[in-house]
């Protein structure tokens, strides 16, 4: 797998829609605690849909059966990007984190707060006084 650069992993990241980048968010959380096991492709693929059927997209239909098929597909369309910006970011955030901590340790918070830069730009905010017109 080739890890796409810092530039094209923000400019990948900008296109995934909210459902989208819930479960990335969710697979970080879960790859920050346990990084042992990110090469382990059938515990990755089973988070993956631990973390995607909790997204709450599914809760929706009416009949149960309805709603497994439309996460069985959700997921199968989709587990392959996200799986693959998920390692990307891993990867790019666990070496952001050597940069400023060394050979030290992070723990897994660190390591998530980081990995918010490379989502979409904090919206500008005006500083103002409070009371004042």
């Amino acid at each position: 797998m080739t890890i796409p650069d810092r530039a094209a992993l923000r400019t990948e990241l900008q296109t995934f829609d909210e459902v989208e980048k819930k479960v990335v968010g969710g697979m970080l959380a879960v790859m920050f605690g346990q990084p042992s096991k990110i090469r382990d492709r059938e515990w990755m693929s089973e988070q993956f849909t631990q973390v995607a059927l909790l997204t709450g997209q599914f809760e929706d239909v009416e009949h149960a059966h309805d709603g497994v098929e439309r996460a069985q597909e959700w997921i199968r369309t989709k587990i392959g990007k996200l799986l693959s910006a998920c390692v990307a970011l891993f990867v790019h955030v666990a070496e952001d984190m050597r940069e400023r901590h060394g050979e030290g340790e992070f723990s897994a918070s660190d390591a998530m707060i980081q990995s918010l830069g490379y989502f979409d730009e904090l919206p500008d905010i005006e500083v103002g006084r409070v009371g004042r017109s």
